[in-house]
């Protein structure tokens, strides 16, 4: 009682240490949030993932997560 439900479905466009920084801050938050489904591309074609650094590498994001904070 007093915890309220949140879905939420973002997309978004990142590196790699941008990605893993970003879930840490999740998992350290005080409310508690579950990742119920990740799915990670690479943006481009081989042509270009292959001239690219691997730490540059953009990332496409599709993240689905259930918020539960207090009302």
């Amino acid at each position: 009682e007093g915890v309220k439900k949140y879905l939420v479905d973002i997309t978004f466009e990142t590196d790699f240490i941008n990605l893993l920084s970003f879930l840490r801050e999740v998992e350290f938050q005080e409310n508690l949030i579950l990742v119920n489904n990740i799915n990670v591309k690479f943006v481009g074609n081989q042509k270009n993932i292959a001239k690219v650094n691997n730490t540059q590498r953009t990332l496409n994001v599709q993240l689905s997560m259930n918020f539960y904070g207090k009302i």
